[in-house]
């Protein structure tokens, strides 16, 4: 039996779409241009071949409306597009000819995308967590990182001082624990990710600037950091380069070098049966031995001795 059109008609809530009855059933709805394009009209045969087509292209037409639509209010990611339009249950060869569509027009771009991103967020946090949002994102590792090794790194640090100077000015006006504020400034800005080098160098910055530690007195403490219920997100140890300035531990021994240094063989004799990484190994090593009192300098220069031979 042949297929004949017996009807079309247009949507009542759709006057875009039209109802097409073979054999006088309803067999699909499909976009009104199409109607025009392959030239349907009641009394048409039409085969399962042009059947295809006509559904192929209606799909077609249906996710591009729908990706324009998507990308109206805000610039998208290719990843974040084919995600939106593989939830609609459209078909790869579908997807794909959208998103080759939209790439032609200009209408996604993961560079300009990049850029934009950087350029927003930039003011308010660092690299690494930009880095991470990107990626999350799905765009490339490869695009990902040459757009980051672009970012200025003194821009980088102005912008991450202040945020980090008026964390501390509103801090300082409810507590008085001058070792607890320079921990959460600390933890802030590593959160906010900037590096440990950075995070070093403001609260460095802000001591000097505002005269205050005068007893040297900073310390982050692995434990401390995991035990602070305020930090943001979660912030994991092994991302801090603790540092520790406290004159108090300094020993007026003779033998204070060679017992810190009898310690630190020992304690990475035991790190590099499970860790292989130089970086890794000194993060560790140098943690450990500011939890047993030694000053930062002395932990320094022991584990300069140990993994490098230099003083």
């Amino acid at each position: 039996m042949s297929n004949i059109i017996t009807k079309i008609e247009v949507q009542k809530r759709n006057k875009d779409r039209v109802n097409v009855y073979i054999n006088e059933e309803f067999n699909f709805a499909c976009s009104s241009e199409l109607i025009y394009y392959h030239n349907l009209k009641k009394g048409k045969v039409i085969d399962e071949n042009n059947l295809n087509d006509i559904i192929r292209e209606d799909n077609y037409i249906k996710a591009k409306g729908y990706a324009l639509k998507y990308i109206e209010k805000s610039l998208k990611t290719e990843t974040q597009v084919k995600e939106k339009l593989y939830s609609k249950e459209y078909n790869e060869d579908t997807v794909d000819r959208v998103i080759k569509f939209l790439k032609d027009y200009d209408f996604i771009d993961d560079n300009k995308y990049c850029d934009m991103y950087i350029r927003e967020k930039l003011n308010i946090y660092g690299r690494n967590k930009i880095k991470y949002a990107l990626l999350n994102k799905g765009i490339e590792e490869s695009i990902v990182i040459e757009k980051i090794n672009n970012i200025d790194e003194e821009k980088e640090k102005k912008i991450a001082y202040k945020l980090a100077e008026k964390k501390y000015k509103i801090m300082i006006l409810r507590e008085k624990d001058k070792f607890k504020i320079y921990k959460k400034i600390w933890a802030y800005i590593i959160s906010r990710g900037y590096n440990s080098n950075i995070a070093e160098w403001i609260i460095n910055e802000i001591k000097s600037n505002e005269a205050l530690y005068k007893d040297n007195n900073i310390c982050l403490d692995e434990q401390d950091i995991k035990s602070n219920k305020n930090i943001e997100n979660n912030i994991k140890d092994e991302n801090l380069d603790k540092f520790h300035n406290n004159s108090s531990f300094n020993s007026k021994n003779n033998n204070y070098k060679e017992n810190i240094d009898i310690l630190a063989r020992k304690r990475y004799d035991i790190i590099i049966k499970s860790e292989d990484d130089k970086n890794k190994i000194y993060r560790r090593l140098s943690n450990y031995l500011l939890r047993r009192g030694f000053s930062f300098e002395e932990v320094k220069k022991s584990t300069n001795r140990i993994l490098y031979g230099i003083e």
